[in-house]
């Protein structure tokens, strides 16, 4: 079960996201949350959302079983979107596989919030983008992965026979390492590319940064031609 989890994010991620709305937003960045709440090792409820360039896209929120999962901008064509919803809905399944798969074998307190943090920015020109995915659990750090190493590394403050063996587990597998590497290093920022400059979602962004920032001249509004 673990080894089928990472392998989903390149399929996933890059069109659909889960986000904070808490955070702040770059006007070229795409961050996602996912935030899992475990009430015993097969009930859970998942909640969540994703926008890029300060501007909500996706939305997600309900039951393991029955989870909605709606696309608020026009980022996917019907048919792409529904492929998309079945590959995450197939994703969460094998989220919670893993949650189970871990507990079988090392043991968890439950209830259990995990949330799921992922995502990139686009730097200045001369830079590199900054990258990441971190994984906490009941408000604790807990894992994180590190682009340069292609590697997974637990927090140092609270090591545990849980958090030891999760790490263990997802860097046994190379494959799936670097292709999440390249996922947040590549795929990530190319879709921000791709989408911040489309017409329509371009609007949106430079009336919402209007919106958040009335103060600022027209001249500090980001431009997207």
């Amino acid at each position: 079960m673990l080894t089928t989890l990472l392998p989903l994010l390149p399929l996933l991620l890059p069109g659909w996201a889960l986000r904070s709305q808490e955070a702040s937003d770059g006007p070229s960045e795409l961050q996602m949350i996912q935030v899992s709440y475990f009430r015993n090792p097969s009930q859970v409820w998942h909640r969540g959302n994703a926008t890029l360039g300060g501007v909500l896209t996706h939305v997600l929120e309900g039951p393991g079983h029955n989870v909605s999962i709606q696309q608020l901008q026009p980022l996917q064509e019907p048919d792409s979107w529904a492929l998309t919803k079945r590959y995450l809905n197939r994703y969460l399944e094998e989220f919670v596989g893993l949650v189970q798969v871990v507990h079988q074998e090392r043991g968890v307190t439950f209830p259990l919030i995990i949330r799921c943090s992922l995502g990139c920015e686009l730097p200045p020109e001369g830079s590199e983008a900054r990258v990441f995915f971190e994984v906490a659990v009941n408000g604790s750090s807990f894992v994180n992965f590190q682009p340069k190493t292609a590697s997974w590394v637990a927090e140092p403050h609270a090591p545990s026979r849980v958090v030891t063996y999760t790490v263990d587990q997802l860097n046994k597998y190379n494959r799936t390492r670097y292709e999440l590497r390249e996922f947040l290093q590549d795929t990530c920022v190319q879709y921000i590319q791709k989408h911040i400059t489309t017409n329509n979602l371009k609007d949106v962004i430079i009336l919402t940064w209007s919106v958040r920032n009335p103060n600022s001249a027209s001249s500090d509004i980001p431009s997207y031609s």
